[in-house]
């Protein structure tokens, strides 16, 4: 999300005295695009949503709850089986936390991963790991995976959801990579193709779909991860898909029509 559109969220919040409950796992792992991936970081290129809250005018006084909480996990930015997190928000909506019975009697599921999490963030480690290792990495894999599309998929007309957002910020973050299919053609139908004609796995954009919303659809999109296989993987796998999309549209399975009756095998696995 532009920064624009951060500050434009949390102005509609306040008119309406609403609360944004923000999922930004994943505002740490941000940067550049236009970078050669060698570089590193010491904070986030966006600000948070919260911090938008903070200290956009009129800047919230120091009993003022604010518009904005941001829940964290130390699990995407410290390692995966670190299952802790953090709330982050006004003092005064955090010290209403801190009086909920789950705080204030023992203060975390799990008071070991608390208290190593704790130690890493006094003395840097974290910081340091984030800036030294998880930003160059994913901003390699990012890139690596990039190229690879540029070649084998975007010229079939698959684009990339977030290509307007990179033109203006030049700020890219997090594990994904959303693609948008030309018009007409069924992620699902087409997860299914590269899962029987490639033995790939892709993950169909309706399996993120908030159930009984009509306005959140992604029967044309796909998501892919390029934080979990190797390198050479990535550019493998892109390889693979861009052969199951073109055949998929030079077989006409593209459709509505195409689909009905093509007995393919339904599949909505990440590729990671």
């Amino acid at each position: 999300m532009s920064l624009s559109h951060r500050e434009g969220l949390v102005r509609l919040a306040r008119k309406h005295n609403a609360l944004i409950v923000t999922d930004d796992v994943y505002d740490f792992l941000q940067w550049p695009t236009t970078s050669t991936p060698t570089s590193t970081l010491k904070h986030a290129l966006l600000p948070r949503l919260v911090d938008v809250d903070r200290t956009l005018a009129p800047v919230p006084g120091p009993e003022e709850y604010g518009n904005a909480v941001s829940n964290g996990s130390f699990s995407k930015i410290a390692g995966p089986g670190m299952r802790t997190g953090w709330a982050d928000a006004s003092l005064k909506f955090t010290y209403g936390l801190s009086q909920c019975g789950s705080s204030r009697s023992g203060g975390a599921p799990s008071q070991m991963s608390a208290t190593i999490m704790c130690e890493l963030m006094k003395n840097g480690q974290l910081v340091k790991h984030i800036a030294e290792v998880l930003q160059p990495a994913y901003q390699r894999r990012w890139k690596i995976m990039m190229d690879a599309l540029a070649t084998h998929v975007f010229p079939l007309g698959v684009s990339v959801r977030t290509k307007e957002i990179q033109k203006t910020q030049q700020v890219f973050g997090g594990y994904f990579i959303w693609l948008d299919l030309p018009d007409g053609v069924d992620a699902e139908g087409l997860v299914s193709h590269a899962l029987e004609s490639e033995n790939l796995i892709v993950a169909a954009g309706p399996m993120f779909e908030v159930e009984g919303d009509a306005s959140v659809k992604f029967a044309g999109s796909l998501r892919l991860c390029f934080a979990w296989e190797e390198e050479e993987d990535l550019r493998n796998g892109v390889e693979r898909l861009g052969r199951a999309v073109k055949r998929y549209l030079d077989g006409g399975v593209g459709s509505e029509e195409g689909l009905s009756g093509s007995g393919l095998k339904q599949s909505m696995v990440e590729f990671q």
